[in-house]
């Protein structure tokens, strides 16, 4: 067991102390209270929300396709099943990536001998730091309609973009100024406060986010924890950097760059894998900084080829 005051982990701490709820890590972390998940979707639904379960950073695999990590899966009292993401980045709020969810969630859901009615319904919200749809509201809700007529298409499916943008004096803007927030006295809602408060100012709470993120750094994962310092780094955004690069091995930059990249696009051919290992550290540099930037193997020859 370290101490959180040990120099080792001062960059850590200085990094906790820049964390807000926008950042998927760190949601992850506070929304583990069921009272601060209650509290999110009762102020998003504008009616209280009674939670049976939930799971965070839930894994979906697709044995034919690409598999997925929600942020937080919740199960309500109505049979509801309910989807929460943080998103910071455009591209990874797209309305393709809610529909992709919506279809993986539903096939775990409905399970063998359900007739078709008992489809459960499922919603998957978007809290975006920018406004996606760029409309200038608050909130947006997307559900199917039928054309000829205008009535709901009832299939018992909705998708809610929330933008984290707009920080008005309503139950909801205070919600989203509470989420873009990096100091904890500065948040409106009491049990946010409380959460993010014993993370980063209560001793055994900062040693717990200490021991979270050596564990995200020995595991060599890519994450948009915060904008500011990463650890080994003297600044930069969390925007596609690796925790753990100060140690400065050329060898573990590029296993973790390989890992990261078969995960994200579900494999990597040999030859890739081979340019990789063949980059110079700048080419594998500029690589770790646009890696939310790539999409396909094409991508990868294009920011090695730079």
């Amino acid at each position: 067991m370290f101490s959180i005051f040990s120099a080792v982990h001062n960059d850590y701490l200085e990094a906790i102390s820049k964390l807000r709820l926008i950042d998927d890590d760190f949601m992850n972390i506070v929304f583990k209270d069921k009272d601060c998940l209650e509290l999110l979707l009762s102020l998003i639904f504008n009616e209280h929300v009674d939670i049976v379960s939930y799971e965070n950073q839930y894994p979906f695999k697709n044995l034919h396709g690409r598999d997925i990590q929600i942020d937080v899966l919740v199960k309500t009292e109505d049979h509801h099943y309910i989807n929460v993401e943080v998103q910071r980045q455009s591209q990874g709020a797209v309305p393709q990536r809610a529909r992709y969810h919506q279809s993986l969630i539903d096939s775990y859901v409905f399970k063998k001998g359900k007739r078709w009615n008992e489809i459960p319904s499922v919603i998957v919200i978007f809290i975006t730091e920018e406004d996606i749809l760029k409309k200038g509201l608050p909130i947006y809700h997307i559900d199917r309609v039928i054309k000829e007529t205008g009535d709901k298409f009832k299939d018992g499916t909705e998708i809610i973009y929330v933008n984290a943008s707009i920080q008005e004096e309503s139950h909801l803007g205070r919600l989203m100024h509470d989420f873009i927030c990096d100091k904890a006295d500065d948040m409106y809602y009491e049990v946010l406060r409380n959460r993010v408060k014993y993370y980063k100012e209560n001793q055994e709470g900062k040693r717990e986010m200490c021991e979270i993120m050596d564990n995200i750094r020995n595991k060599g994962r890519l994450e948009g924890l915060a904008k500011g310092k990463i650890i080994g780094l003297a600044e930069g955004e969390m925007k596609g950097k690796i925790l753990g690069f100060n140690d400065g091995k050329m060898k573990t930059l590029v296993n973790t760059l390989v890992q990261l990249l078969k995960q994200k696009l579900g494999s990597l051919t040999p030859e890739i894998e081979l340019q990789i290992q063949r980059s110079t550290e700048k080419q594998l540099n500029e690589l770790t900084i646009h890696i939310f930037d790539v999409e396909n193997e094409e991508d990868i020859i294009k920011v090695l080829s730079f």
